[in-house]
């Protein structure tokens, strides 16, 4: 395989459009460093649906592949594209799509940990900050529920920010489908550090002394803004007021992934969002 056509074709990856060309070239080289590149035969999976991540991504360079679903028509992506955002989030996570090359095809392994450790050794700050909100933006633009944006909890902060911190959200939820009058969870039950972004359909929440609030989406249910604490309990019951989709999360890896991914600065902002605006979502 030739190095210099990987250069070039990663290189001109949709998500480096924005950035100037010297820039793109910079990047490209620090793909090439961290990956190993790997030769497909048609039909050869890249990916496979079911089988852990390990937090690694493609970027098919040479050739196409077709991204498989069940129950929906094959994707055909053409060289050169990026594969696996999902894994630069959660490294246990389940591939969701087979990715099979299509015909002959060339594409560069590499682990995201590795990508962005190279990329802030090597590229200017600049640079590295551009490439980071470049591959955030193109993650965030394959989600459905872009609505999360819009939540109070993140009312005080920019719209990069807010972004930042709503990304990593989808990717370390479990989806959860609830029919007319299921429970999401029972008071008095144990709440295990977890959170419930609430992103379709409304829930109602009531409590034994008969308080009862409605929640609609996009919200959070559930929400510890300092710590994940995992021996308290439910101080109501959720249950869904016709059909809903929750993401529920672990309120611990979330926050490992704010402090991974946000500044000094931009963690004391985050901080400060939830203590002003935890009160505007149901608490616990």
């Amino acid at each position: 395989m030739d190095t210099e056509t990987a250069i070039q074709q990663i290189a001109n990856l949709d998500l480096l459009g924005p950035l100037p060309q010297d820039v793109r070239a910079q990047v490209a080289n620090v793909f090439l460093d961290v990956s190993d590149l790997i030769h497909f035969n048609d039909g050869e999976p890249l990916i496979n649906s079911g089988y852990l991540a390990f937090g690694t991504g493609y970027v098919l360079f040479e050739g196409a592949a077709a991204v498989e679903r069940d129950g929906q028509e094959p994707i055909e992506l053409k060289a050169p594209a990026l594969l696996g955002e999902m894994a630069q989030f959660k490294s246990a996570d389940i591939r969701s799509a087979t990715v099979r090359a299509r015909g002959s095809a060339n594409a560069a392994h590499f682990y995201w940990d590795d990508l962005y450790q190279a990329a802030e050794k090597t590229l200017p700050e600049a640079a590295h900050l551009s490439f980071r909100t470049a591959v955030e933006r193109q993650t965030w633009d394959r989600f459905d529920y872009k609505e999360i944006v819009n939540l109070p909890l993140f009312a005080d902060l920019s719209e990069d920010l807010r972004l930042k911190v709503c990304l990593p959200l989808p990717m370390l939820s479990e989806r959860i489908t609830l029919g007319e009058v299921e429970t999401l969870f029972n008071q008095a039950s144990q709440c295990k550090g977890q959170g419930h972004l609430l992103v379709e359909g409304k829930l109602k929440l009531y409590r034994k002394d008969g308080g009862e609030r409605h929640a609609e989406a996009p919200d959070i249910v559930g929400i510890f803004p300092n710590k994940s604490e995992t021996g308290v309990e439910w101080s109501a019951t959720a249950m869904a007021n016709g059909p809903a989709v929750v993401l529920r999360f672990s309120w611990e890896q979330y926050t490992a992934q704010i402090v991974k991914r946000l500044t000094r600065d931009e963690q004391k902002a985050f901080v400060s969002t939830l203590k002003n605006n935890a009160g505007k979502h149901f608490w616990h």
